[in-house]
């Protein structure tokens, strides 16, 4: 007999009692109003700044920051989408309606164009004057220089005038871009132009131009290009013709356009390229019969068009021309629906499903030398992937091609490729490394080749003036790959800070300091940060500060970051990058440091920070981080409720090696009570003790804050593992550190613990659970449960075989299922599934396109069968963790806490535990209730 006690689902769910009378549990009712700080940018000159702030659900902000004055100047509500000219002059923004408008429409059934549209704000700094436009389309501003910007805008419909409305349905071509009114504007002195029937603008880099393509499309289609000269304030037409422009392009600074045409009025167009240098006319450089193209072949819409850096080269792609679709002559009862497997494929069916959409739209990389009038093609059938080198001012280029090894990407990975030197002025090519599987490319300046070599785990440098291969890590006495490498495949290296200008050195990492390599192999290595991350057990890595260069300079100290891997403390620090030396602290402490940003033109940064106390805020300060000032404070509220703290704690594991876990605690913790404890896991997570973590509805796992504030121990120990028993290493490891708490803290109440883990932490929970019956609830998400149907499965979301997964990486089983039968079973809990005595709540959704949902159904049957307490949740058409903002995270929330409140806290069990919920009632009950079971 069953005694309904009918509760609150958001009252009782959280079944504590807070010892702080003044600070209250985290509910669910906290996440909407829950701030974070989603963009911020500081100005080239230093002296501004701002920063967007949202909700979780609802409307944000936009701040505006005086850093001169260290005081907010400014806010917008529901700014979004902020930037600031290149000079410091002024601030343009977005601003969304009303969230509350927009559901309150939606609800009512309006249609999308009828929703009200975004604003465009516009502020000029250090004055009062501001501007609005309503229902705008697209904001340009000028990359480095000028303070002309523009903007694309619906102009309001005329009230009832229903004449004109036919008219505009009149329409040559309805499948023709939309167009807008421009305007172009210069905030400051307050200043626009104004330009009818617009489709797309484009701002020049320097800002002394603005080009626009308008479009007739009433008798006929008729496109118009002109150019806007910012400092004449007059436009001049360039180009008027029957037909539709489209994809124009600007050059940096010598007066040069491209653009696309066709006068083609049929359905599938084909299009060509016109070119205009300074002073002149535009022509005709690419159409079907342009050599040295194939024929048919013409520049696609589909390709990139641009200069490159000098203006010297004009880039763009050709493709087959397109022809018309068939006509259609079938019912849909009529034709066949078939996927042919070929084992010769390259690529799987799903996997080619998958990309048909982006190989129908691939494109070929051309060039047009303009003082040669010369084109070439780079890329084709057999070459598709080839990187410029200086911003295509280089007259080398690296090609790289995967298909000769396409088939094993099922199996082994990261893809093997051949690699290939093309020569930019002639197309020519050179194959320079065959087969190759390690990191490979080529320096800033264009005068090597380097890549990381697996079998010495060594970085070579192919010097291509003098086509030579050398060793240049010869001379480094340290490992420079991954020594906390635990996968059945080659290590990775620790990768590279980078080059310094004109490629005279090379900067590598070992798993604590930076090396500068000679790529001439005369000078013997050096270590520039001294040896002195080794000795202390701080890693330091390469802050980049000017995104406008791909060198790191050397006429200035290079900042680092450094982060202690005994304390977990961190901070920023500076080296000189032509010495070896200690690295100079320049601020550093219990937190976790964020990278970063400067401005253009000062010595003046904005950076975050975070502990587990404190959210990631905005601080500035000069470049030497002396006297940072607090900028933000985005969640004052915090102080209202009971908190989490973090420990790290350290135990021995069944191996005999000292491992690290992090516990998190109330903020109100008692020693002398007892609490239950949940243990969530991954992999490794002892170096997040810092991490901030805000109370967020869940996408796949618990949150330790939530849960601590609501009286829980969390634990999440860090996990290694042996080649073939990925299982039992995870066993062996949280079941070790959990023993070990319980020993050494007699607050852990060791009858009311439980697990939790999601994809490769639902595998391990899955997994563990067959070997302990000493957690009294566990929740797997997305588990793999059977390793031997696995294997051959797909994964869904990219096409790819799941093999090279379980021979290489994460499974870590290193073997086909045909030689390590054993191991794919023993590893499998499915197989062991009666000797599970732990209640399970799987998480798996049938749109998952990681692992494959199948899994937690073979598992949830199995137990079913077995009359073990089970259950499932398959949310519908979601992916492998839930969308973010999709009403299933607080649906999970909600349903996780209920569960673990149930079999840690004594709490009454929800009725959608009880009773289910018939699929008659689905979407008409949550069965959130909760009840008492007689």
């Amino acid at each position: 007999m069953k005694k309904s006690v009918w509760i609150s689902a958001l009252g009782l769910l959280l079944m504590v009692t807070s010892s702080f009378a003044q600070k209250k549990p985290l509910d669910f009712s906290v996440y909407d109003n829950w701030q974070s700080i989603e963009d911020y940018q500081i100005t080239a000159d230093g002296k501004w700044l701002f920063y967007e702030q949202n909700p979780y659900d609802g409307d944000g902000k936009l701040v505006i920051y005086n850093v001169t004055k260290k005081q907010e100047a400014i806010t917008f509500p529901r700014g979004t989408k902020g930037a600031f000219n290149p000079t410091s002059a002024y601030f343009a923004y977005t601003i969304k309606p009303y969230s509350d408008t927009i559901r309150t429409l939606k609800l009512e059934d309006t249609p999308k164009s009828k929703l009200p549209k975004d604003s465009l704000g516009i502020y000029v700094l250090g004055s009062n004057t501001s501007y609005k436009v309503p229902n705008i389309h697209k904001v340009t501003l000028p990359e480095k220089n000028g303070e002309w910007m523009a903007y694309l805008y619906e102009e309001p419909e005329e009230a009832v005038d229903t004449t004109k409305k036919e008219e505009k349905e009149k329409t040559f071509d309805k499948k023709a871009p939309e167009t807008y009114t421009l305007a172009i504007v210069e905030p400051t002195k307050n200043k626009k132009h104004l330009f009818p029937s617009v489709t797309e603008v484009t701002v020049s880099e320097n800002g002394e131009r603005i080009g626009f393509i308008s479009l007739q499309n009433d008798t006929l289609l008729k496109s118009t290009i002109q150019v806007f000269d910012t400092k004449k304030e007059a436009s001049s037409k360039i180009f008027e013709h029957e037909g539709l422009a489209k994809k124009l392009t600007l050059d940096h600074t010598n007066g040069q356009l491209a653009f696309l045409f066709t006068a083609d009025s049929s359905e599938t167009k084909v299009y060509s390229l016109y070119f205009q240098a300074a002073s002149a006319s535009p022509s005709l450089l690419v159409d079907t019969v342009t050599a040295p193209f194939t024929a048919n072949w013409t520049a696609s819409e589909d390709g990139s068009l641009y200069f490159s850096e000098n203006d010297e080269r004009l880039f763009f792609g050709v493709a087959p021309k397109p022809l018309p679709e068939p006509e259609d002559t079938l019912l849909a009862s009529e034709k066949v629906r078939l996927d042919v497997w070929n084992w010769k494929d390259d690529l799987l069916q799903p996997q080619q499903l998958k990309r048909a959409n982006q190989e129908k739209k691939r494109t070929y990389l051309s060039v047009y030398h303009i003082k040669d009038k010369k084109l070439v093609q780079l890329e084709d059938e057999h070459l598709l992937d080839v990187q410029l080198v200086m911003e295509g001012d280089h007259d080398l280029a690296l090609g790289s091609d995967e298909q000769p090894y396409m088939r094993r990407q099922s199996w082994e990975m990261p893809p093997y490729a051949d690699y290939y030197l093309v020569n930019v002025n002639t197309g020519e090519r050179k194959l320079v490394k065959k087969e190759i599987q390690s990191y490979f490319n080529i320096s800033p300046a264009g005068n090597y080749l380097y890549w990381y070599q697996n079998a010495d785990s060594s970085w070579y440098a192919y010097d291509i003036a003098a086509a030579s291969t050398r060793h240049i890590s010869a001379g480094v006495d340290v490992n420079l790959y991954n020594e906390e490498h635990d996968y059945p495949s080659d290590p990775s290296p620790y990768f590279f800070a980078g080059w310094t200008e004109d490629d005279k050195a090379f900067f590598v990492y070992d798993k604590y300091d930076i090396w500068r390599l000679d790529p001439k192999g005369k000078k013997t290595p050096e270590c520039v940060t001294g040896g002195y991350g080794r000795e202390n057990d701080v890693t330091f890595r390469y802050l980049k500060l000017d995104e406008e260069i791909d060198y790191i300079p050397t006429k200035t100290s290079m900042l680092l970051s450094g982060f202690n891997n005994s304390t977990k403390a961190s901070g920023y620090y500076k080296v000189n990058a032509s010495k070896e030396e200690n690295p100079e602290t320049l601020i550093a402490g219990d937190y976790r440091y964020y990278s970063p940003q400067k401005s253009q033109d000062a010595d003046q940064v904005v950076w975050r920070r975070s502990s587990a106390a404190d959210y990631p805020d905005l601080f500035t300060s000069t470049l030497d981080f002396d006297g940072p000032t607090q900028v933000s404070k985005a969640n004052p509220q915090q102080e209202e409720y009971n908190w989490a703290t973090v420990e790290l704690v350290k135990w021995t594991t069944t191996e005999g090696t000292t491992e690290e876990g992090l516990l998190y605690k109330p903020e109100d913790f008692d020693p002398n009570k007892k609490y239950p404890m949940m243990v969530y896991f991954y992999r490794l997570s002892s170096d997040g003790l810092h991490n901030h973590r805000a109370p967020r509805p869940s996408r796949s796992v618990i949150n330790p804050t939530f849960y601590a504030s609501n009286g829980y121990l969390v634990f999440i120990p860090n996990i290694r593992y042996k080649e073939g028993y990925p299982g039992e290493s995870a066993y062996n490891y949280i079941v070790s550190g959990t023993l070990s708490l319980v020993d050494s803290r007699p607050y852990i109440d060791k009858a009311r613990m439980a697990l939790q883990g999601q994809s490769w932490g639902g595998y391990q929970v899955a997994y563990v659970i067959t070997k302990t019956d000493m957690y009294a609830a566990a929740s797997a998400g997305a588990p793999v449960s059977n390793m031997t149907s696995a294997y051959g499965g797909i994964r869904w979301g990219t096409g790819m075989s799941r093999m090279f997964q379980y021979e290489e990486t994460q499974s870590r089983i290193g073997g086909t299922l045909w030689e390590r039968p054993l191991q794919y079973i023993e590893n499998s809990p499915v197989f062991y599934a009666p000797k599970v005595q732990t209640p399970l709540l799987i998480r798996h959704n049938d749109g998952d396109g990681a692992v494959p949902w199948y899994q937690g159904i073979e598992y949830f049957v199995a137990l079913r069968r077995l009359n073990k307490p089970v259950w499932m949740l398959n949310y519908n058409d979601a992916p492998h963790n839930e969308r973010s903002k999709s009403p299933n995270t607080k649906d999970l929330s909600i349903r996780m806490m209920q569960f673990f409140n149930h079999y840690l806290k004594d709490a009454p069990a929800p009725r959608w535990m009880i009773e289910g919920i018939p699929a008659t009632h689905k979407g008409k009950t949550m069965g959130y209730e909760l009840m008492d079971e007689k």
